[in-house]
């Protein structure tokens, strides 16, 4: 018994012990710029400006970065960048939760809801236009279908980077989920290559006293007993090991930029009571690319359900992981300058 209460007592002191940070928070540059939402957080974001404003390039794009608790790196504002220089203009924010954006007050304020909303509200009350066309990396594409499930008039196209798995999961008429890989096999012809197994030694860090403890007070009493920065840090730590397992080639690495968000990564990732979209994408006549790399962590099954849903096309990428643009910068970027071309025509 004795043994049992020096185990807790020492655990509790352990969980007493901030997290030590690894890697700087983000801070905003000179290009970062906030919008308001209705609530009185602040989403930050980075416009690009056109450059020559082109006639029929009047469609803004706006991209979704991946995680929950991804952030804009700079590599992929450098990316978008070479758009603007052909008569785009670009947005990227950062989501709630993460890069320079609010945090929220308490851990279950976050949810994948809450994101599709705040995009919702950032093209209706902060883009001005129409319509746009949305660039969507990994979680970023599950929030983007969403989007255009429910607002299929304010969408010229969507470009699907290395999509999530589609939430809810697909379920049969009686319930039972559907093994998605049986609907969409993988083509033999397709060589896609596992990339580097990086999530057993990061998810190593979530076992630590203070992140177990912090995670079950968010969960079960909605409190913060790590702060945000020590979560965001905590991100951060992981994000600079797991991102080993993005690319093809460990060389293609970039440094992480200290934009994590540990709270909105926690509870960003929960479906529960989310609406099916499947059935309104299937009706819908919105404009669908998808690229998915060769080694990329996501089974062809995943990225191929969105293109079946829009009627849209793969295009499988060779020698790119899930960030495509690190590991074929030139090819990603070609592929988008088609799109656009195609659908703001």
């Amino acid at each position: 018994m004795l043994g049992v209460v020096a185990v807790l007592l020492l655990f509790v002191a352990l969980s007493l012990i901030p997290l030590d940070e690894t890697i700087p928070p983000m801070r905003a540059g000179p290009e970062t710029a906030f919008w308001t939402l209705r609530d009185g957080t602040r989403i930050a974001h980075i416009d690009l400006a056109p450059a020559g404003g082109r006639p029929g390039r009047a469609v803004p794009v706006i991209y979704l970065h991946g995680g929950p608790g991804g952030y804009v790196h700079s590599s992929i504002v450098a990316r978008m960048r070479e758009l603007a220089e052909e008569g785009y203009t670009v947005h990227l924010y950062d989501q709630i939760g993460s890069g320079r954006s609010d945090r929220l007050r308490r851990p279950r304020d976050y949810s994948f809801q809450r994101h599709v909303d705040d995009l919702t509200e950032i093209v209706d009350r902060h883009v001005g236009a129409p319509r746009v066309v949305l660039v969507a990396q990994s979680f970023g594409a599950m929030v983007a279908a969403h989007f255009v499930a429910a607002h299929p008039d304010r969408v010229a196209g969507v470009v699907f980077c290395s999509p999530g798995g589609l939430e809810p999961a697909p379920t049969a008429a009686d319930g039972t989920f559907i093994d998605i890989e049986t609907l969409y096999p993988a083509p033999a012809a397709l060589p896609f290559r596992a990339p580097a197994e990086v999530w057993a030694e990061t998810d190593r860090q979530l076992l630590r006293p203070r992140v177990l403890t912090a995670m079950t007070g968010a969960m079960l009493f909605n409190i913060k007993w790590a702060s945000d920065r020590e979560m965001d840090g905590l991100i951060n730590t992981m994000a600079s090991r797991f991102t080993r397992g993005l690319v093809c080639d460990p060389a293609h690495v970039l440094p992480e930029e200290g934009g994590g968000g540990g709270y909105a990564y926690m509870f960003s990732n929960w479906y529960d009571g989310v609406p099916d979209p499947r059935a309104h994408l299937r009706e819908v006549v919105v404009p669908a690319l998808v690229l998915q790399g060769q080694c990329d962590q996501a089974p062809y099954a995943v990225a191929y359900e969105y293109a079946d849903l829009l009627r849209g096309r793969y295009v499988f990428v060779p020698d790119a992981g899930h960030e495509i643009w690190w590991d074929q910068p030139a090819a990603y970027v070609e592929h988008l300058r088609a799109f656009l071309e195609a659908v703001t025509s």
